[in-house]
């Protein structure tokens, strides 16, 4: 059986603003994150007719920046901020995964449903992932942000937590089957590459540990700028 399978009964529905609201930040200063890390964040980016940034080539004086949000509830986030020279351009990727036991077509939509309802997004691609033993159907959106993000913020925020660049990906210490839950940065500056992740600590009233928490609500609030406005029933 699936690792993800009983987490993937928790990724229904479930508003991860209200999750974020009730987390902590802890981090893993070890080093680089583990592979099961991008177990699903390269399938992602793979859906988005994209490449893991590890593998992707970048011209000299280019920079590219992912920030991966992830939590209990659904989407997930991706933040991608693009540098050249002067020119800073970013975009917000909402993703989440269907899991599923032996049938893609078995796979649960109510997390699409949710997602349109509540995210003005763009068209939805869907792709069947596996790694391992798992198997999902991996779904991906482009958000349509209101007003203009301060992208230069993000890249200043993400320049003083994330830990230092190197050009190797070493293994990260065991994190206990949570690996996938956190923020996970990825920089990479022509074929320099670093991944820096911070865990998320699902307790109540926990004190923040001072590294981390910003970003995290600076993803939060740039999602919150893709929502839907609800809708008041007429009388």
């Amino acid at each position: 059986m699936s690792r993800f399978t009983f987490v993937a009964s928790l990724l229904l529905a479930v508003s991860s603003s209200s999750v974020a609201q009730q987390t902590a930040l802890t981090t893993n200063d070890a080093g680089p994150a583990s592979d099961a890390i991008f177990e699903t964040k390269d399938a992602a980016v793979v859906t988005a007719g994209l490449l893991p940034l590890a593998k992707t080539a970048l011209p000299k004086g280019e920079r590219e920046v992912r920030i991966w949000y992830s939590t209990f509830g659904n989407p997930q986030y991706l933040v991608i901020i693009r540098q050249k020279g002067a020119s800073l351009t970013g975009r917000l990727l909402l993703w989440w995964d269907q899991y599923y036991e032996s049938n893609p077509a078995s796979a649960d939509v109510r997390v699409d449903n949710f997602v349109k309802r509540g995210y003005d997004c763009g068209a939805i691609s869907k792709r069947d992932s596996h790694f391992g033993e798992d198997r999902w159907i991996s779904s991906i959106c482009e958000a349509k942000l209101k007003g203009s993000p301060e992208w230069k913020a993000f890249l200043s925020e993400v320049e003083a937590h994330a830990l230092s660049q190197s050009g190797a990906v070493a293994p990260a210490e065991d994190q206990s089957g949570d690996e996938n839950w956190g923020i996970t940065v990825e920089r990479k500056s022509g074929a320099i590459y670093g991944v820096s992740h911070y865990h998320t600590a699902l307790t109540l009233g926990a004190p923040e540990p001072g590294r981390g928490p910003k970003l995290q609500d600076m993803v939060g609030d740039l999602a919150a700028a893709a929502k839907r406005e609800p809708v008041i029933a007429q009388k």
